[in-house]
């Protein structure tokens, strides 16, 4: 396998991301749709596809149908009950999203210190892992979903499209929504730090996703942010595959 035609592909629940295995782990390309992507696998000498899906089967059989006409070889990762010395807590691991289980992975290469990995987007998902044993997590709704849960089942509460650098106390009611919604992205952080500290003394916060940015800004500890750690994750996968 040529690693410089090996194509990672992370389908998420708003958007698309993709990278080139020998790329940057920093220069990833989102997209909205599929139909750029496609354009793109069009255009480059891709020999493989792995892609993590967490729930658009539309999109994968479509992209599987591509590369069966294309002549790419194509993979899509499942959740596995251990790999890469990292053993999952679920019993059923199918019932773990990809996403989740690929930014494990992805986040086990930055340290050795027992972590939590935070994945900001459409949802928060926090994952804790110690000396190889994932130890279970949590899902909650991201910055912009529970903005429109609470715009949709309220009446004269209004948004504007500010998206906060800093949690602060707001003097208007389209401010506090932001502000509200924020400071509950932001209790998730301190809740897994808290958990985090109370059983180990040395330990780590590790951030990915779209809205990283809104829980960086609360974290005054040790602490790593990656630009996509689910197709880090993927890139273990490939790589397996090329080197062994």
């Amino acid at each position: 396998m040529q690693t410089n035609s090996v194509l990672l592909v992370d389908i998420g629940n708003t958007r698309i991301k993709y990278r080139l295995l020998t790329d940057d782990a920093d220069n990833v390309t989102t997209v909205d749709d599929l139909s750029a992507l496609i354009t793109y696998i069009e255009a480059a000498p891709v020999t493989h596809l792995y892609i993590a899906n967490v729930g658009k089967p539309a999109v994968e059989e479509a992209l599987a149908q591509l590369c069966h006409e294309q002549q790419i070889i194509f993979c899509a990762v499942k959740t596995e009950s251990d790999a890469f010395g990292i053993t999952n807590s679920y019993q059923n691991p199918q019932k773990m999203g990809v996403d989740r289980w690929l930014a494990i992975l992805g986040a086990a290469k930055l340290t050795d210190k027992p972590f939590a990995v935070i994945d900001a987007g459409t949802a928060v998902t926090v994952d804790f892992v110690a000396g190889g044993q994932h130890l279970g997590g949590w899902i909650a709704p991201g910055f912009h979903t529970m903005k429109k849960a609470l715009l949709s089942n309220t009446t004269r509460v209004f948004e504007n499209e500010t998206v906060p650098e800093q949690l602060m106390a707001a003097s208007d009611t389209e401010e506090c929504v932001a502000m509200g919604c924020l400071a509950a992205l932001q209790g998730v952080f301190w809740s897994a730090k808290r958990r985090l500290n109370n059983q180990f003394k040395e330990n780590v916060i590790i951030f990915t996703g779209g809205d990283k940015k809104l829980l960086t800004s609360a974290c005054d500890g040790d602490s790593l942010t990656a630009a996509n750690l689910v197709i880090d994750g993927l890139a273990r996968y490939a790589e397996k595959a090329s080197f062994g």
